[in-house]
Parts: C-alpha cells; structure tokens; sequence
C-alpha cells in the first residue's frame, strides 16, 4: 500500500501527452567539406509555447546549416511538438514558463536524435547538436 502511495506522488508534475515530428528537411551538397578549421556550424533554436487550461503545447525548431568559405553544404530543419499535461497537485503556476524550460528540453533530445539519423543516411557521420540551457534563454519567459 505504501509503495502505491509513492507512486501517486511521483505523478504530480506533468505528463507528455504526445510527441509529433511536424517537419523535417535536410539537404547536403555531394561534395561536403570535412575536418577543416574553415568548416562553420550554425544552429539556431526557437521555442513556442501555447498554454489552454491545464494543457501545455510547445513547438521546438531546429534549424541547422554547415558551410565552407561562405557555400552551405549541409541544411537541415526540424519543427517537434509536444503535448504536456499537468497532473497532480503539482504546484507550478507558470505552465508557459514549464513549457519554454521543461517542455523545450525535454523535446530537444527527440530533435538531437533525429539529425544524427539523418545525418549518418546522408553519409556524413553522425551530426550532434551540443546541449541548449533552455533556463538562459533570451526568448523564454
């Protein structure tokens, strides 16, 4: 009995509903550019977070370019969503913020995942993105 009781409390928080691929392209040039210093990666991050009731939707995109001396040899973007919802008597008040935070980097895994697959099919090896601190973003809430 006491070990259902433990269990009731580890569900306070919140409970991924549902998780979508939305979109996903990827494009190389056939000749991409290799272990050279020259070789620049831009990725950019952008979090979107819609809140109705007790139901949280967040939609994280990944866009992704390589390029050498200014010719993009890779480009990739890839748009996840995520349902969230808050079960318990989980005490945040913010559901935006837990999505902008807790939503975002609980999909940005997913989003990691995808580009190393893609990446290791288009016969480059594996593409992995570094960790976000989605806390220190500039765009959360």
């Amino acid at each position: 009995m006491e070990a259902q009781e433990n269990n009731n409390q580890m569900e306070s928080g919140f409970r991924i509903a549902n998780l979508i691929l939305l979109e996903s392209t990827f494009k190389r040039v056939p000749n991409v550019t290799f272990n050279n210093e020259g070789v620049k990666q831009n990725i950019n991050v952008d979090v979107n977070v819609n809140v109705k009731d007790k139901v949280v939707f967040v939609t994280e995109k990944i866009d992704y370019t390589q390029s050498f001396n200014d010719v993009e040899e890779v480009s990739c973007t890839i748009v996840m969503a995520g349902v969230f919802e808050k079960v318990g008597d989980t005490k945040l008040e913010d559901l935006e913020q837990f999505g902008h935070i807790n939503g975002a980097a609980i999909i940005f895994p997913y989003i990691r995942e995808h580009l190393s697959n893609l990446s290791s099919k288009a016969g480059l090896g594996l593409i992995i993105l570094p960790p976000v601190n989605f806390t220190k973003r500039k765009d959360k809430v």
